[in-house]
């Protein structure tokens, strides 16, 4: 009679230490700055509310590119706020960032804030980021500088300066990281990193534990917008 098939244990103190590399494995690519976006994230969309009645929306599509580590992102805006049947509010905007990981390599954009209308275009040259904008004109800022639309990727609160995706200049930002709460988005609720953005439209923000954008409020044009996602 044939004996049954011997079954060899692993060695404790090798599941041991592989939980354990496994676990600080974990908890590093939590930690570092950009480590939640190393895969490719998924597509967002926002539903803006204005004093509780949507008015528009803000979305934003992710596509890999030919090179390892390249992506596209695209944006697409569109909030139209009325009161007793007079459009007071009327703003669109589309964007299209190309990355080469945390390096943006171009950007362009097309803004109509109601009757204004402005462009910006962007690409790494040999002196930095050379910029051109319908309102500024030409010039060259650092080769590392990020778009104000980047606020997708939760490393984007460590700047204090950004392209200004509607101007072309170059906009000054504090940013000052608050309490963790929970709040409802993606019909679950979750909780919450929260960070207060002061510039020129102060803004909050939140990322939840994988980095991912929750939820936006910015203040301004005396009103109060809220990005449901």
């Amino acid at each position: 009679m044939r004996s049954p098939p011997r079954i060899t244990q692993a060695s404790p103190a090798i599941d041991r230490r592989g939980l354990l590399l496994g676990g600080l494995a974990l908890l590093t690519a939590a930690a570092l700055p950009g480590a939640v976006h190393a895969a490719q994230p998924d597509d967002i969309h926002f539903d803006v509310h204005v004093t509780g009645s949507k008015v528009g929306h803000h979305s934003l599509s992710f596509t890999p590119g030919p090179d390892a580590g390249q992506m596209t992102v695209r944006v697409d805006v569109r909030i139209r706020v009325r009161l007793f049947f007079v459009t007071v509010f009327d703003y669109t905007q589309t964007t299209e960032e190309v990355w080469q990981g945390d390096r943006l390599v171009s950007f362009t954009s097309t803004t109509l804030d109601g009757d204004n209308r402005d462009e910006v275009t962007a690409v790494q040259g040999a002196e930095g980021l050379e910029v051109t904008s319908l309102r500024f004109g030409n010039r060259t800022l650092p080769a590392d500088t990020w778009p104000s639309t980047a606020f997708w990727r939760q490393d984007a609160v460590q700047r204090s300066a950004f392209l200004d995706a509607a101007r072309g200049d170059i906009r000054k930002v504090a940013i000052t990281e608050l309490d963790l709460e929970f709040i409802d988005a993606q019909e679950k609720r979750h909780l919450a990193r929260r960070y207060h953005a002061d510039t020129s439209r102060d803004f909050d923000v939140w990322y939840g534990p994988d980095g991912s954008w929750l939820k936006l409020q910015w203040s301004g044009y005396g009103m109060t917008a809220d990005y449901r996602r």
